[in-house]
């Protein structure tokens, strides 16, 4: 008897996930490796954050390449317990209800889910608040992690390369 294995991908997808790093660790591992950091800070209670980790973090070109373009990294910033980063720990400030970490890095304007773009060296690339589709974080995973933005303006990528998602 022949068994026709086709219907086993409309049973179970391949579907890609990006295995989330710790900042500390992946902060040194960016440094040697030349990588950015992608810092994706949420909290467990904010639908746009549930929403954008069901639908554009979960979407299987996005978190290939973010997995092999970036150091990826979740941030809850809520978080109770200190973060270690790049040799400070950063406490839970209860007058924001926020991590400290988390408040530096979205410079005091916490606002959810937020993407963080970081080099190795520490400077932060981009800061953008709320909800990203699918279509845009391609467009800006490509921006940064294919190193076009040190050669070209955002607009100019945006012409040549329209995101097919």
């Amino acid at each position: 008897m022949t068994v026709c294995r086709s219907w086993l991908l409309l049973i179970s997808p391949l579907s890609a996930q990006i295995v989330w790093q710790d900042l500390d660790a992946a902060f040194q591992r960016a440094r040697f490796q030349d990588r950015i950091l992608l810092i994706y800070i949420y909290t467990p209670w904010c639908a746009p954050c549930i929403m954008m980790d069901q639908t554009t973090w979960a979407h299987p070109v996005i978190a290939t390449f973010a997995v092999k373009n970036f150091h990826c990294v979740r941030l809850n910033a809520e978080e109770r317990d200190s973060i270690p980063f790049n040799g400070t720990l950063f406490p839970y400030l209860p007058e924001v209800h926020a991590n400290q970490l988390a408040y530096l890095l979205l410079e005091g304007k916490m606002e959810y889910p937020a993407l963080v773009l970081m080099e190795p060296s520490g400077n932060s690339l981009l800061t953008l608040r709320g909800y990203v589709n699918v279509r845009l974080m391609d467009e800006i995973l490509r921006y940064f992690g294919g190193g076009f933005y040190r050669r070209m303006s955002w607009d100019a990528f945006q012409k040549t390369y329209p995101s097919q998602l």
